[in-house]
């Protein structure tokens, strides 16, 4: 079946007059797990589903042996895993301690092999189911969030998602300005935050 897609806006700065600009992103339905995986390759091959199973959890357990020893792991018609690491925002080489470090995220680079067999089979079509956030300035996100803060304390991303109307990564984008711009505050933490008001902001004087 053909990949769906639609058009986003690009983000931009809303102090700014700019012509719109939109991107391509492919609109995701469905997540395929080891289930899928397992299954669809049996169906390909004579090794049983506990054979598949196995070598694919063998698999997971050598990428991160491997990339643990800080090497690369290159698989053949797949591409490259290899880490990417965290520093302190205000790291120097003389005083930045290792135990600062840490792991930002394990990237992957796909193999030639693989990005020529998708583009040789890849079709698109336009979906015609809308996930859009909806097309709020800052002004109406603020109109929003002085209603919500009258009758509640407390404000999660997910409640500001449904607020807003906004998809998951529109709403952590706003909610990530807003705490730069000091309107916002996280009372829990970094990677379950909880939101009040800042003093000055939405009711809170």
């Amino acid at each position: 079946m053909p990949i769906l897609f639609d058009f986003y806006i690009s983000p931009s700065d809303p102090e700014k007059e700019e012509k719109e600009k939109y991107h391509a992103r492919v609109v995701r339905s469905h997540t395929v797990d080891i289930n899928d995986i397992v299954n669809n390759i049996s169906k390909r091959c004579t090794l049983s589903k506990g054979d598949i199973r196995a070598v694919l959890d063998e698999l997971g357990d050598e990428l991160v042996y491997n990339l643990c020893e800080g090497d690369r792991v290159y698989l053949p018609g797949i591409g490259y895993f290899y880490l990417s690491l965290s520093a302190p925002k205000d790291a120097d080489p003389k005083t930045t301690r290792s135990q600062s470090i840490g792991i930002k995220s394990v990237e992957f680079r796909a193999d030639s092999i693989l990005k020529n067999s998708l583009e040789n089979r890849a079709r698109f079509e336009r979906s015609d189911v809308k996930v859009h956030s909806s097309r709020l300035d800052i002004y109406e996100i603020d109109a929003l969030l002085v209603d919500y803060f009258y009758e509640n304390d407390f404000l999660t991303r997910t409640k500001f998602e449904r607020l807003c109307g906004f998809t998951k990564t529109t709403a952590q984008r706003h909610l990530q300005r807003l705490l730069d711009e000091g309107r916002l505050v996280n009372v829990n933490t970094l990677h379950n935050p909880i939101y009040k008001p800042a003093k000055g902001f939405y009711g809170n004087v």
